[in-house]
């Protein structure tokens, strides 16, 4: 099976015609760890493809090389039915997936089922969501690993990590057997020293390093945010002189990590696609008045930015899940993923939600590194998704 479009392959355009595309006008890859594959430097974030753009959306991705497609709980049957009009495509891309288990007969029950929903036989790289201490990793799910891969339905596995990510990282660099890690990481998260060390770790031991979250994004709006940043102006004014955009900024800053392979990235219309695109194909570095302004930026609105280190939950004392409370308040207010905000706080039991407006947070903010006014914030939740 080949696992990703070669420079110059046939590939589907928005017509249903093939388009034959040069190697200067494909998205960059980079070696996916050890693994002896390639990735596109841009991976297309599963929830890219759910809404009526969706075709639209892969087809472009596929005409500019973007063919490293990940598959997550809101992509559903889409992959598939893609794949079913538009044969061989599937041997042309490299399918990431996810599990929400670290039970051996769950992890394999949905497996099958993202085979089965997605039309393949294998699945090129399987993830555990979410991993936030490698204790999970057990013997039995190392043995259920190789022996899915024997059974050749999916290639490499790893997990995925959006909270106490360095912890994590450094913890897989030294099991000898992880492929790969999708881990939340961006701009903002390049000034902890910490991360950067794990990062390097997990280079050096041979993991393949996709990352998601490539925005950074708060708990408050970014238009709101950019109020608090004095000299987010001159940031901007340097960008438009080298004709970049903010957004492009950030992904570029990430790029610049050698030790990351490819970055996951919510890509919902063609346009955006292009313009992921052309920051990738871009071979200009940040300057370092980019890098400075972009340190300012993050530096002047981290309050209102999470960086999931897991600090404050122990430190209080009602058991507020106040990380994932914050992951909330970021969908709603800096996605506008209302929905999902609102089904995701009554998942929190009945007991805990009463808490939240009432609870005492003085020591959980004295452990944040971010300073951030936890109190208000959960207070806010609590009005906002509480109804």
């Amino acid at each position: 099976m080949t696992i990703a479009a070669g420079a110059g392959a046939s590939l589907i355009s928005a017509r249903g015609t093939a388009e034959p595309q040069s190697a200067e006008a494909l998205v960059p890859k980079a070696h996916f760890g050890r693994s002896g594959l390639k990735v596109s430097r841009l991976c297309l974030g599963g929830f890219s493809v759910v809404g009526k753009d969706g075709p639209e959306v892969m087809d472009e991705a596929l005409r500019q090389g973007v063919d490293c497609w990940e598959i997550t709980g809101f992509t559903g049957k889409v992959y598939g039915e893609y794949f079913k009009k538009h044969p061989g495509v599937r041997e042309k891309v490299f399918l990431s997936a996810k599990v929400k288990s670290t039970d051996p007969a769950v992890m394999q029950q949905q497996l099958e089922k993202v085979l089965l929903d997605n039309e393949a036989s294998v699945v090129d790289f399987l993830a555990i969501h979410v991993v936030d201490d490698v204790s999970v990793l057990t013997p039995e799910v190392r043995k259920w690993a190789e022996k899915a891969k024997k059974e050749k339905k999916i290639r490499l596995f790893g997990f995925c990590t959006h909270k106490n990510m360095d912890n994590c990282l450094r913890g897989a660099a030294g099991l000898g057997w992880i492929d790969g890690i999708q881990t939340f990481y961006n701009y903002r998260m390049q000034n902890v020293k910490s991360m950067e060390d794990a990062l390097r770790e997990c280079h050096a031991k041979g993991l393949g390093i996709f990352t998601v979250k490539s925005m950074g994004l708060g708990v408050r709006h970014e238009s709101e945010l950019n109020r608090l940043s004095p000299r987010k102006k001159e940031l901007d004014s340097l960008l438009a002189a080298h004709s970049l955009s903010f957004e492009q900024a950030k992904l570029k800053a990430i790029w610049s990590n050698p030790n990351v392979a490819s970055i996951c990235s919510l890509m919902p219309s063609a346009a955006i696609v292009r313009s992921n695109v052309a920051a990738a194909r871009d071979e200009r570095r940040l300057d370092s008045k980019m890098e400075v302004r972009l340190a300012d930026y993050a530096d002047s609105t981290g309050r209102y930015f999470c960086r999931r280190c897991g600090l404050c939950e122990p430190a209080n004392a009602d058991q507020i899940p106040i990380f994932s409370i914050m992951e909330l308040l970021m969908y709603l207010n800096s996605y506008g993923f209302r929905d999902f905000a609102l089904q995701g706080f009554m998942q929190i039991p009945s007991e805990i939600r009463g808490k939240i407006s009432e609870s005492d947070y003085s020591a959980s903010e004295k452990a944040c590194p971010q300073k951030m006014p936890i109190a208000e914030l959960m207070k806010e939740a609590s009005r906002k998704l509480g109804k």
